[in-house]
């Protein structure tokens, strides 16, 4: 193969990026074998360690360019940021003495000068009620999180869970620690959109909920090698009921997770087939620095279900009958199936249409209510920030939808007020407030905890 490409380095009548070839050849290989096994160039391979490690080197913002000007919406409570002076709705004029407005302003490049070596400064000019301010931040360790939780509702907590990074078994168990103080009785965990991560992790959050020697995932190996993973000893939520939220992107370690409460009856599964990946993949460090992300295992369930969807023609993945402990038959045919299946068939104009709208709202309510917005943490924002019909009004006014008020029916009206308000949040509390303005009436939460009240 080098020598291919040696030759067409070489000899091929016109220039060639050879690396890149190489790079697109070695991804061919790899997506004839399995749907995961894949190439992961240099640059990809650190963002995604970045991601998975739970934290990075940065000042602690979240950010957004609004007509050619840098914003930052969110600055994070306890960061280095806020320690400087930075405050939600500071533009940035400059950076380093560079002056950074302008159309040609995009997220890598300001990424790309915010984020840097912990303990190193970043120098920030910005303007603040037409004032400018001069700030000098030194960059630290920024979480990135993994878990976030509700308000615990009539005894039922909730908590969702992004995916399974280094982090992620101890903050899930910090947000449990505070629901259960808090006067959690019944748990909903969240699983939608999870595509998985460290299995460790998974297996560590499942062995919370398990009795000792119960088995929570077993890996077979291509030379007939098994390994089985089993709870151990001495966890607190051993008889907390667990109610558990899946759906088509609900992939690997989440499945995982699934699969050992399923099979063990120690929790009800909801919502929709997960996605079906149950290959093992390890990765297989080059001489560049880039990966080959190589499939070398299966994951099976307790009851020996494996979780992998068939992915070439033909191909069975399951035979036989799968019973949980208690004697109920599991059905699979690739991904976890739900006991109860949850479908949101609703979706609002206003949902589909208009989100770039509703956020240039949102943006523009917020940054003109800085102030009072300061005055009044998340929690009461969460809980009492009503949308009025004048704010209604006027967005519809600013849309130009040329309808009134009087003209949207009680859905479309309620699920309007429900993004205007989470918009709102999320330009001045960051995305997770956002996120959790729209979780505290999703339909589909709502339909399980109306099961566990019945």
């Amino acid at each position: 193969m080098s020598q291919f490409f040696r030759y067409l380095e070489e000899e091929y009548v016109e220039e060639l990026d050879v690396d890149s070839l190489q790079a697109e050849a070695m991804d061919h290989i790899l997506s004839t074998l399995d749907p995961h096994s894949t190439y992961i160039p240099l640059d990809e391979g650190a963002a995604m360690a970045e991601r998975m490690q739970g934290n990075f080197s940065g000042i602690g913002v979240e950010f957004a360019i609004k007509r050619d000007t840098l914003v930052f919406l969110h600055v994070m409570e306890i960061g280095p940021a806020s320690a400087a002076g930075i405050k939600s709705g500071d533009r940035v004029f400059a950076i380093e003495g560079d002056t950074i407005v302008g159309d040609s302003l995009t997220n890598d490049m300001v990424t790309s000068r915010i984020k840097g070596l912990r303990g190193t400064d970043v120098n920030l000019s910005v303007y603040r009620y037409g004032e400018l301010l001069e700030f000098s931040v030194q960059r630290d360790l920024v979480p990135i999180e993994s878990v976030m939780h509700l308000p615990v509702d009539s005894g039922i907590g909730y908590v969702k869970i992004d995916r399974f990074a280094e982090t992620t078994h101890d903050e899930f168990v910090a947000h449990l620690d505070y629901l259960v103080a808090t006067g959690n009785n019944e748990l909903i965990i969240d699983l939608r959109d999870n595509p998985g991560g460290y299995l460790h992790e998974s297996v560590a959050m499942a062995d919370e909920f398990l009795v000792e020697g119960q088995n929570i995932v077993t890996t077979k190996y291509k030379d007939g090698s098994i390994n089985t993973s089993k709870a151990k000893s001495g966890n607190r939520f051993e008889d907390l009921p667990v109610h558990i939220l899946i759906n088509e992107n609900s992939a690997s370690a989440s499945e995982v997770f699934t699969g050992a409460l399923q099979d063990h009856d120690r929790a009800r599964v909801y919502g929709k087939t997960s996605f079906g990946k149950g290959l093992v993949q390890e990765d297989k460090i080059l001489a560049d620095g880039s990966k080959v992300r190589l499939t070398v295992a299966y994951y099976y369930t307790p009851s020996g279900r494996s979780i992998q969807k068939p992915y070439r023609n033909g191909q069975i993945m399951n035979e036989g009958t799968f019973i949980s402990d208690t004697g109920r038959v599991l059905y699979s045919q690739g991904g976890i199936e739900p006991d109860v299946e949850l479908v949101n068939d609703s979706a609002s104009y206003f949902w589909t249409f208009s989100y770039g709208t509703i956020d240039a709202f949102g943006f523009n309510y917020a940054d003109s209510n800085r102030e009072l917005l300061e005055n009044q943490n998340f929690s009461n924002f969460y809980s009492d920030f009503l949308v009025s019909d004048e704010m209604l009004t006027s967005f519809l006014d600013y849309g130009g939808y040329g309808i009134y008020l009087e003209d949207l029916s009680a859905f479309d009206r309620s699920e309007l007020s429900l993004l205007l308000k989470a918009s709102v949040g999320r330009n001045h509390w960051g995305f997770d407030a956002y996120r959790k303005v729209l979780l505290k009436d999703d339909p589909l939460v709502a339909q399980i905890k109306e099961r566990i009240l019945q």
